[in-house]
């Protein structure tokens, strides 16, 4: 009889529930915590209790029929079977507390049981007829010690309903700071893990298994001494600095082999650099996932590119993202944007937090964030590490020192592991050319140039990288334009044309295309140019630029990288970067014209380019202590974000998703039959520009059929991107 009882559509509840009870178990393999030594003890109790709510005759009825939804909860019927196990009295609320809430916030529960006399007894009538002793008899044939059978009764509902509400009311006066609230995480988030990936049919991979020999014949017979210190740092947490193109990734690889690590996360801050990070990684780990918006769209893209066709790249592109999503890989890439999500305590946050437990992060373009962003993410690592026993290698080429002092401040007095002089000296690429006015008077020169050598153009908005492109195009140069304003499906073509021309390595057929691009290519993909011409920006962000030029070393002479010092960006009423930045820069370059970029004197330059920058500590502190306050020790037990705080997670996204009305139809076609393909047509476009379109009324949402679609009433070209004006004031 207990075969027809269903946990889910075509699976039973017997079946179900082994499948969890192992899923625990393998978590507890995966992942010891002699911290907290009873808590998977804990879980597998709750475990093999979980759904026999799902015993009742209004459930089994209402399953799998649409509309036709019992209306009352299963795992709170699932308390009244609790008599029937042999529990320590310290270990009954916590399983109670899983049982519970592994659906629901505990606030939902008791809000809605609690008080009542009616629920509770609907729910006991509902198990009439069942087979409970069948259960029963069941539960003991998989060695439960199960107490004398007694049926389930109202009065236990009520019993544990209580004894919930006092557990809680315990660990919020605890806070934060309390070790219960690590360990009332790891309680619900191990649950959740389970139980979805058992609904998924998704098994837990082990953990992290990194090719050593092929990390080792990457980085070649002798390695760095950075990498070697990193291989010596295994199982610390530190902070990388070494010049672009110097094997840091391997370095962060060989730190996270030399000590077993249950999970291995890389974080970086943009999709094309994710998805690159990606691909690379898939050559050292075959279990790698890839999460953030456009996640699937990547892996189709990818799949599509290795000769699958759509049916096979869709299904698998499925398959792979939702294996990332239920925790299941041991290695993973993301942004920090996706960490925030538990910072924010976003539904699942605990399911996140409690993979991160033990967990190796590598954190790569650190200097890529504004200080708000900064204190955000740091604030974030400070909790993993402090709370969650997390490792972390934050590593970069360029990192101001006000930066670096706030890692520190946050992490720890980290191990700072640099690079040696000597090699600082051999990766010495760079001549810079400082000139006055602005790049447009130079266009004329710049083209003749580019008959002999690969040109990359760098300016700071989409308005002026369209205007150069035309003046360029209209001249008879081929030209390849970049931005944030293509839809996917052209981002990624213009990816495979950069790449099958300009990546390290690759043999060359002449100079190719002059590539205009904004500092969208400062932290994107591997590429190497011969010669830079860039407007003035931020010296972090200039050496990004310059690290784009003679990446490999491959010139016999130093690569001339060619900086203007116009416009600053004062004239702008919405300036890019801090206007007074760029004028420190450009002070600290003036007296280096014409010179070698010093790799090794980089922090030095950087300290000078921001001697000046107070308002940088005191917006990173500004927004470190709200964050911290309102968000980080704002943490309720056993629930999730109120509408307040995830509408503050959703306003750090200042762009929209639009779609250009003459992409609309193509759109409407693509959408029953291939929606990652028709989600490709879509552009991002930051708030501040989608709300100048709405006030003029070429900017709207769709109807509610529409899956919230931004439409937009602006001219696009797979070449130069969408336009909103022909040379328009953007900002």
């Amino acid at each position: 009889m207990l075969s027809k009882i269903l946990a889910r559509p075509h699976e039973s509840l017997a079946d179900h529930t082994r499948a969890v009870v192992e899923g625990v178990r393998a978590l507890a393999q995966l992942r010891p915590l002699p911290a907290h030594p009873h808590l998977y003890e804990r879980l597998i109790a709750a475990a093999w209790l979980h759904d026999s709510g799902k015993l009742s005759a209004g459930f089994q009825r209402g399953l799998g029929r649409p509309g036709k939804n019992w209306g009352l909860r299963h795992e709170v019927l699932s308390l009244a079977f609790l008599p029937w196990l042999e529990l320590p009295d310290g270990d009954r609320p916590w399983v109670i507390a899983a049982i519970a809430t592994h659906h629901r916030d505990a606030c939902f529960i008791l809000d809605h049981y609690r008080a009542s006399t009616e629920r509770p007894q609907q729910l006991i009538d509902s198990l009439r007829g069942q087979p409970v002793e069948a259960w029963y008899d069941w539960l003991g044939e998989q060695g439960l010690s199960l107490r004398p059978y007694e049926p389930p009764t109202v009065e236990a509902i009520n019993a544990a309903l209580r004894e919930l509400d006092h557990f809680i009311d315990r660990l919020a006066e605890d806070g934060i700071d309390h070790r219960n609230f690590t360990e009332t995480v790891l309680l619900r988030g191990l649950m959740l893990q389970a139980d979805h990936r058992a609904a998924a049919n998704v098994t837990l991979h082990g953990a992290v298994e990194l090719d050593r020999r092929a990390i080792e014949q990457r980085v070649g017979r002798s390695p760095y001494a950075h990498q070697r210190a990193c291989q010596s740092h295994a199982g610390q947490s530190a902070l990388l600095i070494a010049p672009t193109g110097a094997g840091k990734t391997e370095a962060a690889l060989l730190w996270a082999a030399a000590a077993p690590v249950p999970r291995l996360f890389y974080m970086l801050p943009y999709r094309v650099s994710m998805n690159a990070m990606h691909a690379r990684l898939r050559s050292f780990t075959p279990h790698v996932g890839l999460q953030h918006g456009r996640a699937l769209a990547a892996l189709y893209r990818r799949l599509l590119g290795e000769g699958l066709d759509s049916d096979d790249a869709l299904a698998q592109a499925k398959a792979q993202a939702a294996l990332a999503r239920l925790h299941a890989l041991p290695v993973r890439v993301f942004s920090p944007y996706h960490l925030l999500r538990a910072s924010y305590r976003l539904k699942g946050f605990e399911a996140l937090l409690a993979d991160c437990y033990g967990a190796y992060f590598i954190v790569d373009e650190i200097h890529a964030y504004r200080p708000e962003r900064l204190a955000l993410f740091l604030g974030t690592l400070k909790l993993l590490r402090e709370r969650f026993g997390a490792r972390i290698l934050i590593m970069t080429a360029t990192l101001p020192p006000r930066a670096q002092a706030a890692i520190r401040a946050a992490l720890g007095d980290l191990p700072i592991i640099r690079a040696d002089d000597a090699l600082y000296r051999a990766f010495q690429r760079h001549r810079l050319h400082l000139h006055e006015g602005d790049l447009f008077d130079h266009l004329d020169a710049i083209r003749q140039s580019a008959n002999h050598a690969a040109t990359l153009i760098v300016v700071n908005t989409v308005r002026r990288a369209r205007q150069v492109a035309d003046v360029l195009t209209a001249a008879g140069a081929e030209v390849l334009l970049l931005h944030s304003r293509f839809n996917m499906r052209d981002r990624w073509r213009q990816e495979q044309q950069l790449l099958q021309r300009f990546a390290p390595g690759r043999r060359r057929d002449g100079p190719g295309p002059i590539v205009v691009s904004t500092q969208v290519i400062e932290v994107s993909l591997d590429l190497d140019f011969d010669v830079l011409h860039s407007d003035p920006a931020p010296l972090d962000a200039l050496l990004q630029r310059f690290g784009r030029v003679n990446r490999a070393r491959r010139l016999r002479d130093l690569a001339p990288v060619h900086v203007y010092s116009q416009p600053t960006g004062a004239e702008e009423r919405f300036p890019v970067y801090q206007p007074e930045l760029i004028a420190d820069t450009l002070r600290v370059l003036a007296d280096r014209d014409g010179d070698p970029v010093d790799e090794a004197r980089i922090e030095e330059w950087l300290a000078a380019a921001y001697a000046g920058a107070d308002w940088w500590d005191q917006a990173y502190h500004d927004r470190l202590n709200e964050f911290e306050r309102w968000v980080l020790c704002d943490y309720q037990p056993l629930e999730s974000a109120d509408d307040g705080l995830a509408r503050q997670f959703t306003a750090l996204f200042d762009e929209y998703l639009v779609l250009p009305l003459e992409l609309e139809d193509e759109y409407r076609a693509l959408l029953p039959e291939n929606p990652i393909e028709a989600d490709e047509l879509l552009i991002p476009l930051a708030r501040a520009h989608y709300k100048m379109l709405e006030r003029e009324g070429r900017a709207w949402r769709g109807d509610e059929g529409d899956e919230g679609i931004f439409f937009v009433d602006a001219a696009y070209d797979p070449a130069f991107g969408l336009q909103l004006y022909q040379y328009e004031d953007e900002e």
